[in-house]
């Protein structure tokens, strides 16, 4: 399993970040947690390690994400791939997160 993060460099220098800092952020998240980058360019990517936690923490990793407001204002996609390569669009789905923060 796996996720994708791109972002919109644009939508970050204007607030006065760079993209390093975004990847920087997320990448601690991530590697906090024992998951590794397996992509650090145009796109972000992480997967899995094998081991048994890894979708609760990838997925408690995601929802902190997109509950806040800096994520949702810089990504361009976020996409979610189980096992069987199957993927969800987890960005069109931040609503639903802050809806139940409000």
């Amino acid at each position: 399993m796996k996720i994708e993060f791109t972002f919109d460099p644009k939508a970050i220098e204007q607030q006065g970040y760079a993209v390093n800092d975004v990847y920087s952020t997320i990448k601690k998240h991530f590697a906090g947690k024992g998951l590794p980058c397996i992509a650090d360019g145009e796109v972000l990517a992480f997967g899995d390690n094998g081991q048994e936690n890894d979708y609760a923490y990838m997925w408690n990793i995601i929802l902190r994400l997109l509950k806040s407001e800096w994520f949702v204002a810089f990504a361009s996609s976020c996409t979610f791939f189980d096992d069987d390569d199957i993927e969800e669009d987890v960005l069109s789905q931040a609503w639903k997160v802050q809806k139940r923060m409000a």
